[in-house]
């Protein structure tokens, strides 16, 4: 198992954040389902955790749960998160 870094990381994590500010509408309390960005992404399990954890280092979301499929349960934009989305569209 390798992380893709460069590139492609980062256009798939800003993927990731883009969808997150929509589907919370810009709210950093709305939780937002981990499995549904999996869905929403087409990621796979391992991808998906790399980018929630690396986006989570960047204090662009915060993991509100754990467990599930995808080992997190549940994200939450932060305030930066949510202005970084809005700079990326």
């Amino acid at each position: 198992m390798y992380m893709l870094i460069g590139g492609d990381f980062n256009s798939r994590a800003k993927q990731l954040l883009l969808q997150l500010g929509e589907l919370c509408e810009k709210d950093t309390d709305k939780k937002i389902p981990v499995e549904e960005l999996a869905e929403e992404l087409e990621v796979d399990r391992a991808e998906l955790k790399n980018l929630l954890e690396y986006l989570e280092n960047k204090e662009l979301i915060n993991i509100a749960s754990i467990g599930g499929p995808f080992l997190y349960g549940h994200v939450k934009i932060t305030e930066k998160g949510v202005l970084k989305a809005l700079k990326l569209k």
